[in-house]
């Protein structure tokens, strides 16, 4: 049995991980709550959900097949010399699993559509230079993370036919 591919991931809240705030907006009255500052302010005291080191980290999300004109992992390891500088200390992967092809949306089709989530891309690379590239941002100091979505399974995934009550499935 294989394992998912997690090398040099690690796991955080979704409560943490905030990409981009628009400007604020008013909201209508009628929608409008109210939370005291103090609370909003606090950090959460549990380490589980927010470890000590992601507290005041910056994640920079990336989507490797539009970072580069390559979209690979040794074309964007070129890049983490600067992003170190610009003060990154997290970066959080979009999905590097291969993407499904049955029913796929456009030529590239949509990385959530994961087809085995044991693997890597190879649109991106192989695996060695998925690991190189953990390896090099690490060297830096920084952490790696993956945008990792279970219920987001490929309809040609293994899991389709050998697990069928892992889904819910519509008439339609």
């Amino acid at each position: 049995m294989r394992t998912p591919l997690v090398y040099g991931a690690a796991l955080l809240s979704t409560g943490l991980l905030v990409a981009c705030e628009a400007s604020p907006k008013p909201a209508p009255a009628a929608a409008a709550v109210s939370v005291p500052a103090a609370v909003s302010a606090r950090p959460s005291a549990d380490t589980a959900a927010y470890p000590a080191w992601s507290r005041s980290a910056t994640i920079y999300e990336v989507n490797l097949r539009q970072y580069t004109p390559e979209g690979s992992f040794a074309a964007f390891e070129k890049h983490l010399p600067r992003l170190k500088r610009l003060g990154i200390d997290i970066l959080w992967l979009m999905p590097v699993q291969p993407i499904g092809n049955v029913g796929r949306k456009g030529s590239l089709g949509s990385y959530y559509a994961i087809s085995d989530y044991t693997a890597v891309n190879p649109e991106h690379g192989t695996e060695a230079d998925f690991k190189h590239l953990v390896d090099a941002a690490h060297a830096l100091g920084m952490k790696v993370i993956l945008d990792w979505v279970a219920n987001h399974t490929a309809k040609d995934h293994e899991w389709i036919t050998a697990h069928p009550d892992f889904h819910e499935r519509r008439a339609d």
